[in-house]
């Protein structure tokens, strides 16, 4: 974390926007640190050791450095991460919505279907006579 005070109201005002920021500066990040580090194996002298002084052990280490703050990053969001029920309830209810839907459009079909025997049943008694 860059300081210890942060405004947590300013990042709950758009969660996702830091989230996406701070993983995307990770993944810039993680690849710097790779490369460094493949130049630090090119630029070794004995196999299985890499120089430890010099321009290039000075960016890999900040790199490093850059990727160790990014993790109290996501900490940091973790901490502050919006409730999700508020999604629930929505979805809840409109769950709840198309299901009052098909129950009332099921309750129209069997009325109609009803009408409609009544119907073929009051003609087939005017042809038989009042018998069926």
């Amino acid at each position: 974390m860059s300081s210890e005070e942060v405004d947590l109201s300013q990042i709950r005002g758009d969660w996702d926007f830091h989230s996406r920021y701070v993983t995307n500066a990770m993944e810039q990040t993680l690849k710097r640190v790779n490369k460094n580090w493949a130049e630090l194996k090119k630029a070794s002298r004995k196999k299985g050791q890499v120089p430890v002084e010099g321009e290039l052990i000075e960016e890999f280490i900040e790199a490093c450095m850059q990727t160790r703050s990014l993790t109290d990053d996501f900490s940091m969001l973790a901490g502050c991460q919006p409730k999700k029920k508020a999604r629930k309830k929505a979805t809840r209810k409109s769950a709840k919505k198309k299901t009052a839907k098909k129950a009332t459009k099921k309750s129209a079909k069997k009325v109609a279907k009803k009408a409609a025997k009544k119907k073929t049943s009051k003609k087939t008694k005017r042809k038989t006579g009042g018998r069926k």
